[in-house]
């Protein structure tokens, strides 16, 4: 049966890029789709003092709207099937209820790269996909 649907976490960063590119020639070879995922993080609004305007939250979500479309273009003229999702939430909680959503069989992403002490303030997307995805994870450095 192989695996047919990956999920892809892109923010446009250059591991992203590359975690994109790897997934796009695994599922140029496997004939599978992608499902490519950025995640506007709601961090801000854990800040009672912190609000975006209703003019900067629509362009910060274009952002992310537009590096889906980015995404998206590059994996059609590799004539890999490509779809996208903007979803708003902590990345890591989004991605895993998304790739569950759409019955994914692959997890890929990007890391920055972060360890020690700078990962444990930090956190990290990629370490918290790892730890509690119950979809297999690819992490691309």
């Amino acid at each position: 049966m192989g695996m047919k649907r990956y999920i892809v976490a892109y923010d446009g960063s250059e591991n992203s890029k590359k975690a994109l590119a790897l997934a796009t020639d695994l599922a140029k070879s496997v004939s599978a789709e992608i499902f490519l995922v950025t995640v506007c993080d709601q961090i801000l609004q854990q800040f009672e003092d912190v609000s975006l305007s209703p003019d900067m939250e629509r362009d910060y979500e274009q952002h992310f709207a537009d590096k889906a479309a980015e995404a998206c273009e590059y994996c059609r003229s590799q004539g890999v099937q490509a779809q996208s999702a903007v979803l708003k939430g902590h990345p890591a909680d989004e991605i895993i209820r998304y790739a569950k959503q759409v019955n994914a069989d692959l997890l890929v992403s990007g890391t920055r790269g972060l360890g020690g002490f700078t990962q444990l303030l930090l956190g990290s997307v990629a370490h918290k996909l790892v730890t509690y995805s119950p979809i297999p994870v690819l992490i691309v450095k």
